[in-house]
């Protein structure tokens, strides 16, 4: 007898980019039947009229647990309501600094699966550099390479660099990192460096590492990076790079309005004045001026005594969400992060749910290749070998949602609601066992810790 039978639903194989209305069967926490006649059934979930796939994998995320704010779980469940089954979270160099324990806790349960890269910042700031200008010393890099191995050996998925943030990172820093996650086979995820808008060299840096360390690279939310007058530019560029043999990938939102604390160097106020032009543009996401527009002053007050909230900058270039997802190489991620209810980014609560609304409306991906680019895609990025597939023997983490009405419904502060679930993902399914059922929260506790080693492999 299965454990669990999902019914009459359109199956989204992303191995061969098909699908065909069909049963899939569950028992023990795998995937043991696609299609055919089924034996009988402990449960049974109805998926007629709704698109049965991998549970998708989001690659870009920081949910791990070292933000100021407390509901770190609720941001995990907007996730999965989103049909998120997998979160790669300690990007933009930050995160947790003991990736042993992390995993430890994740363990004990958490709303979906995660994984860990290992923050350079976090190694930084291990080894004694406060300083976010001054480049490390050669004893210093020596010690950092040192923690990476240990985290790597304890399961963790790469490196992250958040160059924006620690403008002071030297080239052999990096270098070093790339160099070592290469010998593992693993990922290193890239938030690039720009002095301007129309910056384009943080870039080839990027792709100059991959090409002289052999390491995956990842450059991370490709549209806030490029998206604001440069997207086609720097998409040529790494499809150059990739066919030059660089392995090298890049993960994009479905905002080009990014968002990150007021007291970081990104909102330094020389770069704000030359890359975001306008202060207005600047909306408060938390705290007690959310949903406000910054004047000098409430940007001198904030940058000062309230530097860990959140603004969004509001470039207006909307348009620049769509041509990364034109290339095969881009992932859809989310860049989710903790806030307080009713606060943050609508990217938290409206990510993939606005990226199959996307494929909907627009054509530009079929709704195969947009299972593929959620699912399979960042699997094989990372070397989830038993995630992302709808295959016998694979992980039953499963997504089944409505693709005639699959809708983000998260606006930003000043507007409504940015943690406004989704509508349309009707069924979740984690490691075989039920999350979400028929849009209703069954189980929060089903994900644990997705540690990358070689006997996993």
């Amino acid at each position: 007898m299965l454990d669990l039978l999902i019914s009459g639903g359109l199956l989204v194989d992303p191995e061969t980019k098909t699908s065909f209305y069909g049963d899939l069967g569950v028992l023990d926490g795998k995937i043991v039947q696609v299609g055919g006649e089924m034996p009988q059934a402990a449960r049974t979930l109805d998926a007629s009229g709704l698109v049965v796939c991998p549970g998708l994998i989001d690659v870009h995320a920081h949910v791990d647990g070292i933000s100021a704010y407390k509901d770190v779980e609720g941001c995990a469940r907007l996730s999965l309501l989103q049909g998120v089954t997998t979160l790669v979270s300690g990007n933009c160099g930050a995160s947790v600094q003991d990736v042993g324990a992390f995993f430890r806790r994740m363990d004990q349960g958490f709303p979906v699966h995660q994984a860990e890269l290992m923050g350079h910042s976090a190694l930084r700031k291990a080894v004694g550099l406060q300083d976010i200008f001054q480049p490390a010393t050669p004893e210093q890099i020596q010690r950092m390479d040192a923690l990476l191995k240990a985290a790597l050996d304890k399961g963790a998925a790469g490196v992250s660099f958040g160059l924006g943030y620690v403008p002071g990172t030297s080239m052999e820093e990096v270098l070093s990192a790339a160099r070592l996650v290469a010998q593992y086979g693993r990922v290193v995820s890239v938030d690039t460096q720009m002095e301007d808008n129309y910056d384009l060299h943080s870039l080839q840096d990027a792709i100059d590492v991959g090409r002289s360390t052999g390491a995956r690279m990842l450059i991370s939310h490709f549209v806030y990076q490029y998206g604001q007058g440069v997207i086609e530019e720097a998409l040529e560029m790494v499809q150059r790079a990739r066919a030059e043999g660089v392995d090298i990938w890049a993960d994009s939102g479905m905002y080009v309005d990014w968002a990150t604390t007021i007291g970081s160097e990104c909102f330094r106020e020389s770069f704000v004045f030359s890359h975001c032009c306008q202060l207005p543009m600047l909306l408060v996401a938390t705290g007690k001026y959310a949903g406000r527009s910054l004047d000098i002053d409430l940007y001198r007050e904030m940058r000062t005594l309230y530097p860990k909230e959140t603004v969004i900058c509001r470039t207006g270039w909307d348009e620049s969400i769509y041509p990364p997802f034109d290339c095969g190489f881009v992932m859809p991620s989310s860049d989710t992060a903790p806030y307080d209810k009713g606060e943050g980014h609508p990217q938290i609560a409206g990510s993939f749910a606005g990226f199959f609304r996307m494929a909907r409306e627009t054509g530009r991906l079929s709704l195969e290749e947009a299972v593929y680019r959620a699912t399979l895609l960042p699997a094989k990025t990372f070397g989830f070998d038993q995630k992302g597939r709808l295959s016998v023997g694979a992980d039953a983490d499963i997504c089944a949602f409505d693709f005639e009405r699959i809708q983000d419904r998260a606006s930003y502060v000043d507007k409504g609601r940015p943690d406004a679930p989704p509508e349309g993902v009707e069924h979740v399914l984690l490691d075989g066992q039920v999350a979400l059922a028929y849009g209703k929260l069954e189980n929060q506790r089903l994900g644990h810790a997705l540690r990358c080693l070689e006997e996993e492999a």
